[in-house]
Parts: C-alpha cells; structure tokens; sequence
C-alpha cells in the first residue's frame, strides 16, 4: 500500500494527473471522467477519503510485473538460461483451475519478462496436461506462475482437489516453486501448512495493508467506517473484499477480488474504476 496524501489535499489536476499516469495502463481504461464518476458516488464529505484510498492502491502495470518476475527467477536455485548448467529438468506451468484464468496471463508475461519467449524455449512451457507425461522426477524442479494469493484458499483448493490434481502430478517433483507477484502473509502460512509448495512472491503484504485493521495506520476508525459503508453497497457480501483481506491491490489485467469492492464491484449501484469484468 502506499502511503496517500493528507487528508484535506486538494483534489485537483495534478493530482487527476497523477492518478491517469499509475492506472492509465489498466485493461478497462481509466481517464479523468471515469475517475471523477467513481468519485461522484461518494457524498461530499467523503471524497477526500475516496481520493486518499486512490493514492493508496498498488497498482503493479507491465513494468512493476516484469521486474518482480525477473527477480524471482534469479532467486531460484539451480536455474540457467543454459539447459547444460541447470540442475535437473524444469518446467514451467500456469497455476490455473481452467483455461484463460490469470495464471496463463502470468506464463505470458513471465517468458516475456526474462527473454524466454523464443522457440528454443518452448519446451520449458508446459500445461498442466503434460506434466504426467513429461515424467519428472526428484531431481527436477516445477515453477507454477500466478499474479496473486490474499487468502491461499484456492491455491489449497487446486493443490489438494481431485479433479485439478495439481498435488498428485506433482507429488514426485523434486522442487516445486509457486512464483507470484504478491501474497499475503497469511496466504503464505496456508500454503505453506497445506501443501509442499515453496511460495516465492515478490511482494509480501502484511496486516498492515488491510484498510480495515488497526495496524493500517493511513486511515482513521471513522474512515474505515465510512469505507465499510460504501463497501456494502458495492459488495453487502464482501465488504472487506473477499476473505475481509481489506486490500487495495489492482493489477493492469485484473484486480483481485481480495481488494476492497469499491474498486472493482461494478453493477447498478456500483460503479467500478477497476472492473474485473468486460
């Protein structure tokens, strides 16, 4: 989270500025009306708070993207660009429950990010489908890939569900990496206590980063009232965001449903800056 403006900062051209240049890149698009219709939705006396959580979204575009996947590859022990230097075989694999999820996006991006994109490659990218047949053994390493975990629940769910199967094709692997943008602490815990995956995020958030806790020291308990407010009408749900995570992540293809609904809940009383839907 970063750390938002004081309370009472105007909220005037620089700052719209500001705003369009860290979200511009965002899938659905985000300009200045989009921005000032968000804002509209709020009563007056709450849009500086609306504007102070917008100062606060981390917000990881292709660039922010990139380098947290080319830092966590040059982490991971016994890799190589060259095939004779590497230690075992590796594989890479898109940590997703079906087809078109974040994690084929996050394969993309990651072979892009670390110059693997080329045909010499290919081999090292691979579905979950071929991994039975690719016969791994102890002496090789998976890397799955995947851009987000605020609670680790459907990580556990896809390690440990019969039909998806990850932990069984996997069980004879030497290494198993989960490589992510961000996590949370949390998600870090479950993963960790529920399956052999060894979690690599790049970013780490902590209690801290949930609006709604008191450890969040940017916002007052009459705002995180206020927020909890308008997060009903966005999500009576999930007014905290799914899992009450309380986060104000967006990312340039999706925003999570771990951050705050006022962000991305979109419906007809609701109007999304950052929708997770076309």
């Amino acid at each position: 989270m970063r750390q938002p403006l004081a309370p009472g900062s105007p909220i005037d051209a620089k700052r719209y500025r500001r705003w369009i240049n860290k979200f511009g890149s965002y899938r659905a698009g985000v300009n200045s009306p989009i921005i000032q219709s968000w804002l509209d939705q709020f009563d007056a006396v709450d849009r500086d708070l609306a504007a102070r959580i917008l100062d606060a979204v981390e917000f990881y575009g292709q660039s922010q993207i990139h380098l947290a996947f080319r830092q966590s590859l040059n982490t991971l022990q016994g890799w190589d660009r060259s095939s004779s230097r590497r230690v075992g075989k590796w594989r890479f694999v898109a940590m997703s429950g079906s087809a078109g999820e974040s994690g084929d996006s996050m394969l993309y991006q990651f072979r892009l990010a670390n110059n693997l994109d080329g045909k010499v490659f290919n081999n090292l990218f691979i579905s979950r489908s071929d991994l039975l047949r690719e016969k791994l053994s102890t002496d090789d390493t998976v890397v799955l890939l995947d851009d987000f975990s605020g609670t680790g629940n459907q990580v556990c769910e896809w390690w440990n569900n019969p039909q998806l199967a990850f932990g069984e094709l996997l069980a004879g692997v030497g290494k198993v990496y989960l490589v992510l943008i961000a996590a949370s602490r949390i998600a870090r815990n479950k993963i960790t206590d529920e399956t052999s995956i060894c979690l690599m995020p790049a970013h780490e958030l902590h209690e801290g980063h949930n609006v709604f806790s008191d450890r969040c020291g940017y916002f007052s308990t009459h705002d995180r009232a206020r927020l909890l407010h308008y997060g009903k009408i966005a999500d009576n749900n999930r007014p905290r965001g799914f899992g009450d995570c309380g986060f104000v992540v967006v990312f340039q293809h999706r925003t999570p449903n771990d951050s705050i609904p006022i962000l991305h809940a979109d419906h007809s009383q609701w109007i999304a800056l950052f929708p997770r839907h076309d």
